[in-house]
């Protein structure tokens, strides 16, 4: 499988995190689009429809939850892969999520970057397939 043919979205206000995500992606070999709102990366994900979409709860704009539930009103979008990637460990927040079908929830400051890359290639279902 070509991984330079898998897109992920991005959706972080965190510059840093953003760009060390990114960065790490990309070296895997994956195409990136990146946003730093939550208007912003719903309208991105609907216009590119990526093949999973790393998603942050505490955005400017509108929160990654409206975001999941706009998303999951669209087509393409109620069945698009969504890894929510966030500091904020709150219960109700989790729940809420996981009603929503996120395919993971995953609290950023317990992960390293190449485990992340690692829970998207396994989402992606990339383990133990040939990379091209």
């Amino acid at each position: 499988m070509n991984l330079g043919s898998k897109t992920i979205l991005i959706v972080e206000d965190e510059q840093f995190f953003l760009d060390t995500i990114k960065d790490k992606l990309k070296e895997e070999g994956f195409n990136t689009v990146e946003a730093k709102d939550g208007k912003e990366g719903l309208n991105a994900a609907l216009n590119t429809h990526p093949d999973l979409i790393l998603l942050d709860i505490v955005l400017p704009e509108m929160d990654g939850l409206a975001v999941l539930r706009e998303l999951r009103k669209d087509q393409w979008g109620k069945d698009a892969k969504v890894i929510f990637l966030t500091n904020y460990p709150f219960e109700e927040k989790v729940g809420e999520a996981l009603n929503l079908g996120v395919t993971e929830y995953i609290i950023k400051a317990n992960w390293k970057m190449s485990d992340i890359v690692g829970k998207v290639k396994e989402k992606l279902e990339l383990f133990g397939k040939a990379y091209v």
